[in-house]
C-alpha cells in the first residue's frame, strides 16, 4: 500500500510542469530554435537571420506543348504502348504492337515473388514475377529461337 503511495507521487512530481531544470521545463520563448543537431541537414540559424522561402519558376511558354507520346503522362489503367507514356513509368501487358497495347500499372504494387520467365518485345528472356511483368512482352515463357 505504501509503495503503490510512493510511487504514485514520484510520478505526479515527476509531470508536473516546474521552474526546475528537469526534462519538463519548457525553453523560453525567446531562445532561437537549435539546430546544432547532428542529424540536421540544414545549416544553425543565427538569431536575427531571415531565410527566404524558396521560389517556383514562372513558366516562360504561354502554349504549351500538346501532349504526345513522347511528353504524354496516361493514369494508372490507361492503355500504352511504351513506359514513357505512364506517369508511373510502368507500361506493362502481353503484346508488342500498336494492336495489342499494354496497360499503364502502378510502380509501388504488391506483386508475387515468384520468378517467371517471359519473352520480351526484343525477342530476349527476362525473369520477374509472375503478376507484375514491369513491362511489355511477346509471350510467358522463354523466347523461341
Amino acid at each position: 500500500m505504501i509503495r503503490t503511495l510512493v510511487i504514485a507521487f514520484v510520478l505526479a512530481a515527476c509531470s508536473s510542469p516546474g521552474k526546475g531544470n528537469g526534462p519538463s521545463s519548457a525553453p523560453s520563448p525567446s531562445a532561437p530554435p537549435s539546430t546544432n543537431d547532428p542529424g540536421s541537414l540544414s545549416p544553425p540559424i543565427e538569431s536575427g537571420a531571415v531565410t527566404p522561402l524558396p521560389t517556383t519558376p514562372t513558366p516562360t511558354s504561354t502554349n504549351p506543348e500538346p501532349p504526345t507520346a513522347a511528353n504524354a503522362s496516361k493514369a494508372d489503367g490507361a492503355s500504352c504502348l511504351e513506359s514513357a507514356e505512364c506517369s508511373s513509368g510502368v507500361c506493362e501487358g502481353e503484346g508488342c504492337g500498336a494492336d495489342q497495347p499494354g496497360t499503364c500499372k502502378p510502380k509501388m504494387r504488391a506483386c508475387t515473388r515468384d520468378l517467371r520467365a517471359y519473352c520480351g518485345c526484343d525477342g530476349t528472356t527476362f525473369q520477374t514475377s509472375g503478376s507484375c511483368p514491369g513491362k511489355r512482352f511477346s509471350a510467358r515463357g522463354q523466347c523461341v529461337k
